[in-house]
């Protein structure tokens, strides 16, 4: 049972609230910082309460489409999304549908990897996240804490269409306001009280991270974990719905996966992100780890077990091109890398995935995939050091260093001295003290 997996259920209705005891003591607010630095810092997170829940976060919102009475129609995306998370869709609907669109990438580099418009995509996603989990924030109150607070799952479509069209506003808003730092832009339009103020800021970390780095010029499992982290403290607040049960997770689990696949396939393959930390032909995706997981978890469900697939169904071109395969997660991922590498047999460009697919059940293959995904992305330094850690996801140990605020100038060292290089000192004294080396065949 997903019940089993989960630690994030609300004993109570969460009115936006942070966990107990959490409330900020004084007037600033500070956003989420990193707390993994060093392999002791390594060994505290494998071990904590922050790991194990999100990993039994992840493996409930895999298992919640197997018992589910909810089956994932594209046709019909909001079915199922409380009012927060139906503003959450409407948003990532507009991020995929229209920022490429309006911020195409420039067909004049010559990087290999990286097109640098992808800058000014990740300044729009920085500029309007706030506004976007604001957005997310007013429908849960106005439909869910000031409504009648349905915990049935059973959501009004039409207030789910309303919320999914405040939040393509949200997405499509420009706010003159914003501040260009490190936290993101800030709707000025009205006071936010500062206990919101503070989650907020929270979410709007985890997300701004969740859609690769914008100086690396590259995406990785680190950036897909995020966004997991941020449907996490989500449902720590109660977004979800309060408790969220199977038929409220598995919407998030297949259609908000969906829309957010949408938006990172369209940024890695317009603006060439390089992936980070990729095994190469040795792995499973590029970029991707958990849709996998969640996708083989679905076929799980009797609506798919009772047509039979397996999966040696990934062999299927003409299923996984149908608009029945189109509903099925892990098939579209095969899919896509299918199209993604024409040219090559699945099996040689894909040996990992083609070795899986002869598995003998759906329940071995999503029981590996998490493992897979413990293995590879929660238990590395390289991928769980980027973090970050606030007052929802918290880091339960004390880090082993404060983290050191990026230089404001070129050409500074640790001490915040200017660097001078030997030769560029001035006066004829020191420049003749230095020694100067001759090559053996200048006598």
């Amino acid at each position: 049972s997903y019940q089993k997996h989960i630690r994030c259920i609300p004993k109570q209705r969460m009115e936006t609230k942070l966990p107990e005891g959490s409330e900020p003591k004084h007037e600033s607010v500070s956003p989420p910082r990193r707390f993994i630095y060093t392999s002791e810092d390594m060994v505290q997170f494998r071990k904590s309460p922050a790991k194990r829940d999100l990993l039994s976060f992840v493996s409930a919102l895999g298992k919640s489409t197997i018992g589910a009475s909810y089956t994932y129609d594209p046709s019909s995306p909001l079915q199922g999304l409380s009012p927060g998370m139906a503003a959450l869709y409407g948003s990532l609907d507009v991020i995929a549908a229209e920022w490429l669109q309006d911020l195409p990438p420039d067909e004049n580099a010559r990087a290999r990897f990286g097109n640098p418009v992808f800058k000014k995509w990740h300044a729009r996603i920085t500029s309007r996240s706030y506004e976007i989990i604001q957005t997310m924030m007013d429908c849960h109150v106005k439909y869910v804490v000031e409504g009648d607070g349905s915990t049935s799952g059973v959501w009004d479509l039409e207030i789910s269409g309303t919320c999914a069209d405040a939040g393509r506003e949200a997405a499509r808003k420009e706010d003159e306001n914003h501040s260009d730092d490190e936290t993101g832009g800030k709707s000025t339009s009205m006071p936010t009280p500062m206990k919101q103020e503070k989650v907020i800021l929270e979410l709007q970390s985890y997300l701004l991270h969740s859609f690769g780095h914008e100086i690396r010029l590259d995406f990785g499992t680190g950036h897909e974990c995020s966004f997991f982290v941020f449907l996490f403290a989500l449902c720590k607040i109660g977004i979800f719905g309060n408790p969220p049960t199977a038929d409220m997770l598995a919407p998030v689990a297949l259609s908000i996966t969906d829309k957010y696949l949408q938006v990172c396939r369209g940024i890695q393959t317009d603006y060439m992100l390089e992936p980070a930390g990729s095994h190469g032909v040795w792995g499973l995706d590029d970029y991707h780890c958990i849709p996998f997981y969640i996708g083989a978890c679905q076929m799980q469900n009797r609506v798919y077990e009772d047509r039979g697939y397996t999966p040696l169904s990934i062999n299927n071109d003409q299923l996984l091109n149908s608009s029945e395969g189109g509903a099925m997660m892990y098939f579209q991922c095969i899919k896509y890398i299918k199209n993604l590498k024409k040219g090559a047999p699945f099996f040689e460009s894909s040996p990992m995935l083609d070795d899986i697919s002869r598995l003998g059940s759906w329940g071995k293959v999503s029981g590996g995939l998490l493992r897979l995904y413990e293995g590879e992305v929660l238990d590395k330094k390289p991928v769980v050091q980027h973090f970050f850690f606030g007052d929802i996801f918290r880091a339960s140990w004390t880090a082993s260093k404060e983290p050191t605020a990026p230089p404001t100038r070129t050409f500074v060292d640790a001490h915040g001295v200017t660097a001078v290089a030997p030769w560029a000192t001035q006066g004829a004294e020191s420049s003749q003290s230095i020694p100067h080396t001759k090559a053996p065949w200048a006598k």
